[in-house]
């Protein structure tokens, strides 16, 4: 190849020139390129791409622009030299965070130095687990907000049930050698963090504890957690009031008690706690069993929440690979504030009134019978639709039998008592008793219909 001027190789088509990054390939087709706004296929695809719709990436670009913390990429320089457009970096960490890519994958892209896009990207999760987070992660903190919360709990035969909470590990790649005990977990071979994370029923992250160790176990989680703190400690939610059905012993009618708080639903690897609820795991009782089978499958909701943000967020799953163990907890605190942020663009953020929300993938499921739903639509969405009642749902696969307590008095007059527990006050034992009880006059009322 012979030389040209110093700093410039020609070649037989002519000289080679440095690709700016505006005459990139992700410039021309995301950033120049209008034809994205008027196609419904290539919406799709950058959907696919980037995770989220292309209307919404141009408000993100928005609000990247005119906050402080971005002012070096958005502002002017010094020596007047042309800053990196900023879509292009915003693409940049979205893929990946979407598709756990490397800085060096995304400058093949943008012609965009990696370093840039690696200083940018440790700004954007800074903003993303800050402002955010903040903006679409509203935890409860009073009894208004978690109302809400409660609707489709309080219809499946829980209430005063505010969400279920899990904890979930996120693998670092790169962890500070003078933590890395700590961080080798039980359940991983790998370094990780830990995060305990309470959800409603429609997959919407209420609350998420900082990162732990990854030898920190449930039970050690669930005590560094505020939210659940507030609501063991009665300093939250404590001014709420549910009702539980039970059978009078001496009268044999079904009264009715008032109840003070809330309780999260939970696996057995927490604390046994009035406000953590977890379902049985040693029983013989048939009407524990099926209260049991019940709660375990209203709390997949929080295994679900984990599935869909690693298979969203690519890099949860493959692995953190950045420096710092508090760069991961910034990492997962922007997933999850991305997640809540689709929840609310697709119509599933808000509560659930007749059903599941009409969407591109759900059609008119308010309308349906149960035989009619979809195989694709979730059973745990399905017996929320209207023309379902949710407690009439034997989960247990034994049918009703005969030897169901309390079968012959279902159907007599309910008393009304006004009789307050606090549930904070109360211990687990007692009060999940409360709760079959109650889970079982609701079954059998809806079996005898």
């Amino acid at each position: 190849m012979p030389e040209g001027s110093y700093g410039r190789k020609d070649s037989e088509d002519g000289p080679l020139v440095v690709v700016p990054p505006i005459e990139s390939l992700w410039y021309k087709m995301y950033v120049s390129n209008f034809y994205l706004m008027e196609s419904d296929k290539m919406q799709e695809k950058f959907r696919a791409r980037f995770r989220i719709p292309y209307d919404n990436f141009r408000e993100l670009v928005h609000w990247v622009t005119i906050d402080p913390l971005f002012d070096r990429w958005c502002g002017k320089k010094r020596n007047n030299k042309r800053s990196s457009p900023v879509e292009l970096l915003v693409l940049g960490s979205l893929r990946y965070l979407g598709r756990g890519w490397t800085f060096d994958d995304i400058e093949e892209a943008t012609a965009i130095s990696k370093e840039v896009h690696r200083v940018f990207f440790h700004t954007f999760i800074r903003y993303g687990s800050t402002e955010l987070y903040s903006k679409f992660v509203l935890t409860p903190i009073s009894t208004a907000d978690a109302l809400t919360h409660m609707a489709e709990f309080s219809s499946a035969g829980l209430p005063g049930c505010v969400g279920s909470i899990d904890c979930t590990h996120i693998v670092t790649e790169r962890c500070e050698y003078n933590l890395k005990n700590n961080h080798l977990g039980f359940k991983s071979s790998n370094t990780t963090r830990t995060y305990n994370l309470t959800c409603n029923h429609r997959r919407r992250i209420l609350h998420s504890t900082g990162g732990g160790p990854g030898r920190w176990n449930d039970q050690t989680m669930v005590r560094l957690d505020k939210f659940i703190s507030g609501i063991r400690g009665g300093m939250t939610f404590a001014d709420n009031t549910f009702e539980l059905d039970s059978i009078d012993p001496q009268s044999g009618e079904i009264v009715r008690t008032t109840f003070s708080g809330v309780y999260v639903i939970c696996d057995n690897g927490y604390l046994d706690w009035s406000c953590t609820v977890p379902p049985y795991t040693m029983t013989s009782r048939r009407e524990e069993i099926r209260w049991s089978n019940w709660v375990e499958s209203m709390r997949k909701d929080v295994e679900c929440t984990f599935g869909i943000l690693k298979g969203r967020w690519r890099i949860l799953k493959s692995g953190v690979r950045i420096w710092g163990v508090l760069k991961v907890d910034d990492v997962w605190l922007t997933c999850c504030a991305l997640h809540n942020w689709l929840l609310d663009i697709d119509g599933f953020g808000g509560e659930w009134n007749d059903g599941v929300p009409v969407s591109d993938w759900s059609g008119a499921l308010g309308a349906l019978d149960y035989e009619g739903i979809p195989e694709r639509i979730p059973n745990a969405i399905a017996r929320l639709s209207r023309n379902l009642d949710p407690r009439n749902y034997d989960s247990s696969g034994m049918g009703r039998g005969n030897d169901v307590i309390h079968d012959d008095i279902v159907g007599n007059e309910t008393v009304q008592l006004i009789v307050e527990n606090a549930v904070s006050k109360m211990n687990l034992s007692e009060f999940r008793r409360k709760l079959v009880e109650h889970y079982e006059i609701q079954f059998n009322r809806n079996a005898q219909q």
